[in-house]
Order: C-alpha cells, then sequence, then structure tokens
C-alpha cells in the first residue's frame, strides 16, 4: 500500500544531511550526484525535501549519538519526508530510533551499489539509474559549495589501532583505480577547482593490494593538464616512504603539508594504542620530509587520557611534541569508545585529570602555532581564495595557513600573492603583493 501510494506520488526533491570526516564529505557528494541521476533536485531548503539522507558518522560514541540525534530531528520535523540513513553508523544498533527510517545502508565496499537498489523500491522519476554502478569507479565531478574538493581515493582500515572502531563499520581497505582518478581529478580541475585533497580513511594505504602506491597516483595527477594544488590527507607515519616524499618534493603541485597523525608522544601508550610505530621513528619521519620538502608544515592529532597515560607518560608526549614543532595541534581527551579494546582496558584515566592535561597540550598547540606563522613575516605567500566580504580575502596558503588581506579585485578560487605583514595564532594576514 505505501509504494503504491509512492508510485502515484513522483519524490522530486532531495537534501543530505552530512556528519564526520572528509571521506563522507566525499560520500555525501557522491549520493547527490546518484539522486540526481534519478531525477531528483536540491531543495531550496534540504530539510524540507522529499527525500532526506542522513549520512551518518561513528567514530566515537558521541558522533554516533549525534547522528542518531540528527535522524530523529528528520524524522519529528518532517514526517512525511523518505528518511534514509547511509554511513558508518547506519546499522540499527548504532542509530536505533523509535522509528524506523525508509531504508538504512551501512558502509562497507558495495554500499553505494546497496543505496541505489534500494532507490529503486521508492517512486523515483528515473527509476533504475543506479543499476550497474559501482562504488569505488562512481566518480564526481563537483564538490558543491567547496572551493577545495576532496577526492576520495581509497577506504576501510586494518591497522588495528585499539581504540578504533572504524575498521569494523569501513571493512578492509580498497582503493579506486588510478585510471579513475585520474579521470575524477581531471573533471574536478576542468570544473574549476584549484585544489584537491587526495583523501581516504588511511589514504597512505593506497595500492597495498595491487602492488602500486600512493607515489604512483601522485605521479599520474600530477601530469594532469592544468592541475592546480595537491593536498594529502591524514598519513601513518610508517605510510611516508622515500618514494612518495621523492615525488612529493619534485612536484609543486602537491603542497608541503603534512597530517601526520601522532595520538601520543609516549612509546608505552604508542604500544598500548596499537599504532605499530615508536616515537623515535615518528620522529624519523618527520626528519625526512623536512630534509625532502620545502619548511613543512606538520598538523597532527593527540589522544590525552588514554587508558594506562601516567604522569610521566604524558610528559613525555607533551615534550615530544614541543621538540617537533607542530603547525596546528588537535588534541582529543580520550573517552571509550564501546566495541573497542581500549574500552575494556585497565587504568583508565581520571576525567579530571584527562582534561587538565588536555589543557596544557592546547596551549603548547597554540604557542607552536603562532611560532610556525611567524616563520612567513615578510615572505610572499601564495593564497587560495575561498571567499571574499566587505573588501577582505580569506583563504589558505600552501602551507595550510589560514590568511586574509584587504583586496577590491580577488575571487573566489583565485590565487592571490600576498606578503603576509602579521601573524596571529589564527593566521597570517598581509597585502596583496601584485
Amino acid at each position: 500500500m505505501k509504494n503504491a501510494l509512492m508510485n502515484e506520488n513522483k519524490l522530486a526533491t532531495y537534501g543530505v544531511n552530512v556528519l564526520g570526516c572528509k571521506v563522507n564529505q566525499y560520500d555525501a557528494q557522491q549520493i547527490e550526484q546518484l539522486l540526481e541521476d534519478y531525477g531528483l533536485v536540491r531543495a531550496e531548503v534540504p530539510d524540507e525535501a522529499d527525500v532526506i539522507v542522513v549520512h551518518t558518522c561513528g567514530v566515537t560514541a558521541a558522533a554516533a549519538q549525534k547522528s542518531r540525534q540528527t535522524i530523529r530531528k528528520m524524522q519529528r520535523h518532517h514526517p512525511l519526508a523518505q528518511v534514509i540513513v547511509t554511513g558508518c553508523a547506519a546499522n540499527e544498533e548504532l542509530t536505533q530510533v523509535d522509528r524506523p527510517p525508509v531504508f538504512r545502508v551501512p558502509a562497507g565496499a558495495d554500499w553505494l551499489q546497496r543505496l541505489a537498489a534500494q532507490l529503486d523500491s521508492l517512486a523515483m522519476p528515473n527509476r533504475g539509474a543506479g543499476r550497474g554502478i559501482e562504488t569505488d569507479t562512481f566518480t564526481i565531478s563537483r564538490f558543491e559549495g567547496h572551493t577545495r574538493a576532496f577526492m576520495k581515493v581509497q577506504d576501510g582500515c586494518d591497522i588495528g589501532c585499539s581504540y578504533c572502531i572504524i575498521p569494523r563499520l569501513r571493512k578492509a581497505p580498497r582503493d579506486k583505480a588510478i585510471e579513475d582518478a585520474v579521470r575524477e581529478a581531471t573533471a574536478l580541475t576542468e570544473a574549476g577547482y584549484r585544489e584537491i585533497i587526495v583523501t581516504g580513511v588511511s589514504v597512505g594505504l593506497y595500492g597495498r593490494e595491487t602492488g602500486s602506491s600512493l607515489a604512483e597516483l601522485l605521479r599520474h595527477l600530477v601530469a594532469i593538464p592544468e592541475i592546480g594544488r595537491i593536498r594529502l590527507s591524514s598519513l601513518h607515519p610508517g605510510e611516508l616512504t622515500d618514494e612518495l616524499l621523492e615525488v612529493w618534493g619534485s612536484s609543486p603541485h602537491i603542497m608541503p603539508h603534512l597530517h601526520l597523525s601522532l595520538q601520543s608522544g609516549s612509546n608505552a601508550i604508542l604500544a598500548a594504542m596499537r599504532r605499530g610505530y615508536t616515537a623515535e621513528e615518528y620522529a624519523d619521519a618527520v626528519s625526512r620530509a623536512r630534509a625532502a620538502l620545502d619548511t613543512p608544515a606538520f598538523t597532527t592529532d593527540v589522544i590525552v587520557g588514554f587508558p594506562g597515560e601516567t604522569d610521566a607518560c604524558f610528559e613525555e608526549s607533551y615534550a615530544f611534541c614541543k621538540a617537533i614543532g607542530f603547525s596546528q595541534l588537535h588534541v582529543f581527551t580520550y573517552s571509550p569508545r564501546p566495541r573497542t579494546l581500549a574500552a575494556t582496558m585497565a587504568n583508565q584515566v581520571n576525567g579530571a585529570i584527562a582534561t587538565k592535561r588536555s589543557e596544557r597540550l592546547r596551549a603548547l598547540g597554540e604557542r607552536m602555532s603562532l611560532d610556525y606563522h611567524r616563520r612567513f613575516i615578510g615572505k610572499q605567500v601564495e593564497v587560495l581564495i575561498e571567499g571574499v566580504r566587505d573588501g577582505k580575502a580569506t583563504g589558505y596558503t600552501r602551507h595550510y595557513i589560514p590568511a586574509t588581506f584587504e583586496t577590491t579585485t580577488a575571487l573566489r578560487r583565485q590565487i592571490a600573492v600576498i606578503k603576509a605583514s602579521e601573524a596571529t595564532l589564527s593566521g597570517i594576514s598581509g597585502m596583496n603583493s601584485l
């Protein structure tokens, strides 16, 4: 009866609510493109669409809770909409709600095919439009609402960090073929995107199963005519090979910015986290990158208050971060993630102690950011403009430093050259030098 009613009243508009990381942001673009292939158009007010997709995040318990709240909000405020749940927390176990959504499509190697198969059960204008698609070859040609475009080339992870649930949710590693990545990057470049962020759940694993490598992929990408900036998302220090650094350092298209995940500067905690490297090996990766690249920016994540972190362990981590000199430090206070090994570990750290440690490390991170930004005072830097308002342009430098400058002519997506004259915690500012 329900399907019969939907057949009489074809659906017309869609909205996508996306939560979480760069990979999810990319997935959301695939969802939008697929829905448009089915004949739907984006609703002017996304939450008032006929079809609402909630693309969930499950990396933390808080993220899963936020996903669950978003589903409930969409159902409560828009009872006539077809609410669909996709993504890492699409399983009912993670986002159980009182009223079941139209259907759920959890993450996995064939999630987009499964979504298309389910869409065929709805009253779509172009039913069957998604038949025959494959998740890893379904490329996008736009990244709506963004100056920089994310391009997912890898999904899944099997590193097995003790605090992480993502391998359970995203499953085994898999890659986008080089020819598909080149085709997608070419389309995005032709659409006017001046920076493409090569991303994945664990992008450094690219090519492991096929005898290829991230370095080989980059060689093909930098050869695309008119390609602009290429930026890499998070890397594991063990993935920073000499081959990768050689390609990186030899191309002006690849930005000298590395998000190199640390998580702790204490070897005891790194071992408990099952990160697969020591602080010394991490420092060696940084040293090799500094030798290969132009004043590279290192950004990182650090978890504070992991089970077993003593005062001595924290001091080790603090001193290590200070010695490296990160340009940006993302500090996370540990919270147990159900269904992970770390959640069952003994010696959980008192919350008040973990909070104080986090505050201290964040203060260090702010000082390091300011010190790094000051290195560019008096220098000419290129800024990819993300917006212009009231005569002031904002964007990011090659080293991923937020930058602002006054202008009367600059346009979004242009690259301007400015001379940095002031550095603050939040970035640099200067005058357009051209």
